[in-house]
């Protein structure tokens, strides 16, 4: 996954912090891992849909 960033809180609504925790527990995952593979999803989408998105300091 490469090099890890600072932690950052994320504040999602009860109910879709429910639903993510069935995936997860359905999945054997972590509930992080199962947010990683959601954001990657859908970055992966969005670059498909929109091209590669621009990163600033990109090494």
């Amino acid at each position: 996954m490469g090099i890890q960033e600072a932690p950052y809180s994320l504040r999602l609504d009860h109910e879709v912090m429910q639903k993510i925790r069935v995936l997860a527990a359905k999945e054997r995952r972590s509930i992080n891992m199962q947010l990683c593979i959601a954001v990657e999803s859908y970055l992966e989408q969005y670059e498909k849909e929109h091209g590669e998105i621009p990163l600033a300091d990109k090494d």
